[in-house]
């Protein structure tokens, strides 16, 4: 058997394992709604102490959720712009490419140098699935985003991300992607400012992690941090429980749940 490889994060970077470690946990389950084999593989093969993973349902729940709400608009995105780009923003070591590819787009993974060196060892890299080292906030990475198709088709993901920068990051990052990729489609997943001031996933807090940035929808991202974008989509996670388990929905219109849902 060859050795695991080792990992040293803190931090946010960190938290990219405990998302691993949830997908895996999820593709093993009696019932899975997506698999995810890659991210079972991966989890064999890395030196770490999941066990803070195992035991949080909340985080765990929560990325199956967001899995569950943004694996089909980005399928979606892709039939309809056959040979688009896409940019994954703070990568870590998430799968969808492994998932979702079509054969034909191309698929940049952007993270920190760290973060970067640790996937290039694990996962590798290709023709159309290259790595970039660098922080979301830095101007200068769109310039190694070169667009395939001939319409130039742009798909930016950012998950999983949001939470633990401040506004003023935020806006930066939202900036950075205007100007640097112009007509973009931007799929922004944020926590609510309720759950990012008072929420705790024991989990993260374990890394070091605190959550920072909070924002109520669509509307309010546009409006406050990310001027000149239109919002074509809010989609509260909310939306995803009652589509799997239909007989929630009276549940979740009469609690506070949309206002404390991710979206």
């Amino acid at each position: 058997m060859s050795a695991r490889e080792p990992v040293d994060l803190t931090g946010a970077s960190e938290t990219m394992l405990l998302t691993l470690h949830a997908r895996a946990e999820h593709t093993l389950s009696a019932r899975p709604r997506f698999t995810d084999w890659a991210a079972v593989d991966l989890v064999g093969r890395i030196d770490y102490d999941f066990t803070s993973a195992g035991r949080d349902r909340l985080m765990s729940d929560g990325v199956v959720l967001r899995t569950l709400t943004l694996d089909p608009l980005v399928a979606g995105y892709l039939a309809t712009h056959r040979g688009a780009t896409v940019v994954n923003v703070a990568c870590g070591l998430d799968t969808r490419f492994n998932r979702l590819d079509d054969g034909a787009a191309t698929w940049y993974e952007l993270d920190l140098p760290p973060v970067i060196e640790l996937r290039r060892r694990l996962l590798g890299e290709g023709p159309r699935h290259p790595l970039i080292a660098a922080s979301a906030t830095d101007p200068a990475w769109p310039r190694q985003v070169r667009p395939e198709s001939a319409a130039g088709d742009v798909l930016v993901i950012v998950e999983g991300l949001t939470m633990y920068l401040t506004a003023t990051e935020t806006a930066q990052m939202m900036s950075v992607i205007a100007r640097g990729l112009p007509g973009a489609t931007v799929l922004v997943e944020v926590m609510s400012p309720l759950f990012a001031r008072y929420g705790r996933e024991r989990s993260v807090v374990g890394t070091g992690s605190r959550f920072s940035y909070g924002c109520s929808g669509a509307a309010e991202l546009c409006r406050t941090v990310a001027p000149g974008y239109t919002a074509l989509h809010d989609i509260p996670f909310t939306n995803t429980i009652v589509r799997y388990h239909p007989w929630l929905g009276p549940v979740v219109r009469v609690t506070p749940a949309n206002r404390i849902a991710s979206r």
